[in-house]
Parts: C-alpha cells; sequence; structure tokens
C-alpha cells in the first residue's frame, strides 16, 4: 500500500510539471509573437513660406575725397587769429584768421621804439601808425564750404603769399573705394544698390550705387576696385575711414524659403534633402534643389512647395517613415 501510494505522488508531480513547462512555452510564444510598439519621435515644424530673399557680397572699403580745397595765404606776412583745427567745418567766404603786412609790423615797432626816446614827438607818428594801420589786417577766408583735413601752420607764423594754410575736404565729394576679389568681378557691375557702414559712425547705415568698376586688377591681392557713392542725405565727411560695404547681388522677391535647421546634407551624393510631415503623421524625406543661402534662411528651387510643413527638430535621428509628433517650438529666452 506505502509503495503504491508512492508512485500515485511521483505521477502527480511529473503531471504539473509537464503542465507547466507547456504554459511557460506557450508565454514565452506569446512574448515572441506580441506585435512591436512603433516610436513616435516629437519634433518641432514650420510651412515653407513664399517671401523676398537676396544674395549679398560684403566687401572692404575706405572712404577719399574726390575734392581737396587747399586754403591758401593771400599775402605776405604774419598769421593772426588762426584756430582751426582738423575736423572743423568753414563756410565759404568765412573769416578764420588775419595776416598783418610786415611794413605794418615794422611801423608799429618804430612807434614803440620812438615812444621810449621822445614820447612828446612821438604822438604825432602814433596818430600816422594808426591811419595806416587802422585794419586788424588782411583776413584768411574760407574759399568754399568745406571741412579741415590737416592744419599746416600755427597761428603767428610768418607765410608768404598763397603760402597753403591748411588742407580742405568738399564733404559732398567723399566716395568709397570697395575692393572686389577676383572671383566676386562677375557679380558686382554698376548701378548695384549698396549699403556702407563705418566705425566712425557706428550706429548709422548709408544707402549707396555702385558708379564705377575698375579696369585694373591688383596682382597682389587679386582684387579690383568699385567706386561707390552715397545716394541718401547723411554720409560720411571723414576721408581714410574704415568701411564695410554690402552690395545686393540678386533679389528674388517670391522664392521658396525654409529655415537653415530644417536642411540635410548627403555627404555620399552631394545632395540636399528635408523631412516633411505627411498626413499620415510620418516624416518623409525629400530631396529638394536650393538656390540663395541667407545666415538662417534657404531658397528651395525644387522638392517642396509652400505649405508643406519641414521638420526643424530631430537631427539625423529622422528616418523617411518614422512616425512623427509636432509639437510647439520652445519659447525664446527673454
Amino acid at each position: 500500500m506505502n509503495h503504491r501510494r508512492l508512485a500515485l505522488g511521483f505521477l502527480l508531480a511529473f503531471a504539473i510539471a509537464v503542465v507547466g513547462c507547456h504554459r511557460s512555452a506557450e508565454s514565452d510564444l506569446d512574448d515572441e509573437e506580441a506585435p512591436a510598439i512603433a516610436p513616435i519621435l516629437s519634433v518641432t515644424a514650420v510651412p515653407v513660406v513664399v517671401a523676398p530673399m537676396r544674395n549679398e557680397l560684403d566687401l572692404l572699403g575706405i572712404t577719399a575725397a574726390q575734392r581737396h580745397i587747399s586754403l591758401r595765404a593771400p599775402t605776405n606776412g604774419r598769421l593772426f587769429g588762426f584756430k582751426l583745427q582738423s575736423g572743423d567745418r568753414v563756410r565759404r567766404g568765412e573769416v578764420v584768421g588775419y595776416i598783418m603786412n610786415r611794413e605794418i609790423e615794422a611801423a608799429e615797432a618804430g612807434l614803440a621804439a620812438a615812444q621810449k626816446i621822445d614820447p612828446a614827438e612821438a604822438g604825432k607818428l602814433r596818430n600816422s601808425v594808426m591811419r595806416y594801420t587802422s585794419r586788424a589786417g588782411i583776413p584768411v577766408r574760407a574759399p568754399a564750404d568745406a571741412i579741415v583735413s590737416q592744419r599746416l601752420v600755427s597761428s603767428a607764423q610768418i607765410v608768404a603769399y598763397l603760402d597753403p594754410l591748411a588742407d580742405l575736404v568738399d564733404p559732398n565729394s567723399i566716395y568709397v573705394e570697395a575692393q572686389v576679389p577676383v572671383d566676386a568681378q562677375s557679380l558686382v557691375r554698376p548701378g548695384m544698390p549698396a549699403t556702407v557702414t563705418s566705425p566712425v559712425q557706428p550706429k548709422t547705415v548709408f544707402p549707396a550705387v555702385i558708379v564705377a568698376m575698375a579696369p585694373n586688377l591688383n596682382p597682389n591681392s587679386e582684387t579690383s576696385t568699385a567706386r561707390l557713392k552715397f545716394t541718401g542725405p547723411e554720409r560720411i565727411t571723414i576721408a581714410g575711414a574704415a568701411a564695410r560695404v554690402q552690395i545686393t547681388t540678386l533679389l528674388i522677391p517670391d522664392a521658396l524659403v525654409i529655415p537653415d535647421r530644417a536642411l540635410f546634407e548627403d555627404a555620399s551624393t552631394d545632395a540636399y534633402y528635408v523631412f516633411t510631415v505627411g498626413e499620415d503623421g510620418r516624416a518623409h524625406r525629400a530631396t529638394v534643389t536650393i538656390g540663395i543661402r541667407e545666415p538662417d534662411r534657404v531658397q528651395i528651387l525644387s522638392g517642396v512647395k509652400a505649405g508643406d510643413l519641414v521638420i526643424t527638430s530631430g537631427g539625423y535621428a529622422l528616418a523617411d517613415g518614422l512616425k512623427v509628433r509636432v509639437i510647439p517650438p520652445p519659447k525664446e529666452p527673454g
């Protein structure tokens, strides 16, 4: 009887083990056959828009004066009251100093000596000298409206007839010479609009236009010179000032535009592509042809159309057919 009970116990334990293994195998099979959950990537996206775009060329330049005016002595003598300094503005006909004739100086020196020798008789001589020297001197007048570029003499200095006293610059003749690299020669031509900025007036943008291109090339710098004139009421009035010139070489008023961060490049084919968000909620890779590039925008010539949603985040984690969810872009700080 005891042997029979022991045998029945072993049979029952074996049956339980077999059932357990069968259920475990079924559970493992269910896990393998269970469908995987497709990942969803959260992205930001913006529509392709139509907007004006321009191609800009940045050049370095310097201001120069087309018209220099020499302020000269109208007679021989000693210069008095001459206080002009570099940068001072003068008006045409303005008196900027006087020149005392040497004979007048000699007469006044003789009168001073006579007063010491014979004060009683010196009175008559003084009246004669005063009649002769009734004026302060011969005035020195500015020949035109101008700005003082350089002062050449000092007050009380003896000068000769037509000696230069100062170099003046006509502010309306200031222009800009910009250096154009040889590989940009075909992009620049007279009549193109431009803007000029300079450290001498850092907060001002001066409108300008290209008026001429030099016919020769500098072999050392491989550049030629473009001459620009100011077209607005304000202008740089200092010759020799450094300037930055920005020229619009191409303007497209109705370009298809996307953000630069939405554009990718295939290094193996040198082709460009973007990812768009389809109506099926998935990312779709689209090969595009690009045109003008600005620092943060790109013109698209083909591959997408206005209104398409292009993905601007996710980077190289994106893949064709990947399920995506568009979320609002992060707020800008401040």
